[in-house]
């Protein structure tokens, strides 16, 4: 059983975004001889998930713009004959105040399980983790929803104002210790900053990292050893699907020098738990 804590399925009026994101980043990243996925259809898609043993996967919600939009994702889910996919509510290209009325608005549908958002499309661009978030963190605490921050340092490069320290994670320890109930993930692991991710998790319970595709990047080695000794129960498996085909992310996980046990966490335990679904028995 596997939990894939980020990846993005073509469901309907994603189709353009999923098609996007299939050779997105063998370019960007310089990934040479990474073949784009073949899936076209969400059949497809879902024959690959059942090939590799993948039984729910995380979609995250981008923002409210049409063709990546929180109401087609939500469609999406309600009409889905299984619980396979997870939902989390998008706050991309908002301000404080608009990511506040679409987690009350989203929320109240009940068929999200969090909250997602890249921050340096907050408007206007703010320091991650800023006092002026709180009322989204507490939004986040009302509804019981974990926040899942994305954050590495090619999205601080990008952003409006081209900023490589901007997704330090050092700078979510304000928030995270003034809301301890809310569990925050940091997708990408803010890599390439992994021992001050995996410093500021130990520091802070509420913490979890998925370094996703960033798992085999140079310095990720890391994120491996803070599972093996003190995050075991907070390092999550995630894809990056379809910008990364499930073969390579997979092998990369497993190739991993792991404890024993604790694989099995990272790809399933740790995120039913944050997620509340069941354990295996």
């Amino acid at each position: 059983m596997i939990i894939d804590f980020r990846m993005k399925p073509p469901l309907p009026a994603w189709e353009q975004l999923f098609a996007e994101g299939r050779d997105a980043l063998t370019g960007f990243l310089n990934l040479q001889g990474l073949e784009p996925i073949k899936s076209e259809t969400l059949g497809q898609v879902i024959g690959e998930m059942d090939a590799f043993g993948i039984t729910h996967a995380v979609v995250m919600g981008r923002g409210n713009e049409p063709g990546s939009s929180n109401k087609e994702l939500g469609a999406f889910l309600g009409s889905q004959p299984t619980k396979r996919f997870i939902g989390f509510i998008g706050l991309d290209n908002m301000d404080v105040e608009g990511a506040v009325e679409t987690i009350e608005t989203y929320a109240a549908s009940q068929l999200f399980h969090g909250v997602s958002i890249n921050p340096v499309t907050l408007q206007p661009l703010t320091p991650i983790g800023d006092p002026s978030w709180d009322p989204i963190l507490e939004a986040c605490l009302r509804h019981n929803l974990p926040l899942s921050i994305t954050l590495s340092g090619f999205l601080g490069l990008i952003s409006p104002s081209p900023d490589y320290d901007y997704i330090r994670p050092n700078r979510l320890i304000r928030a995270a210790r003034k809301y301890p109930e809310l569990n925050i993930v940091i997708s990408h692991g803010a890599w390439p900053f992994v021992s001050e991710a995996v410093t500021t998790a130990i520091y802070c319970p509420n913490i979890y990292l998925s370094p996703d595709l960033y798992l085999g990047f140079p310095g990720s080695q890391l994120y491996v050893e803070a599972a093996n000794f003190p995050l075991s129960d907070r390092i999550l498996y995630g894809s990056c699907y379809p910008n990364m085909p499930y073969g390579f992310a997979l092998q990369h996980f497993r190739s991993q020098s792991w404890n024993e046990g604790v694989l099995d966490k990272v790809l399933y335990e740790n995120g039913a738990r944050l997620l509340g679904l069941g354990l295996p028995d």
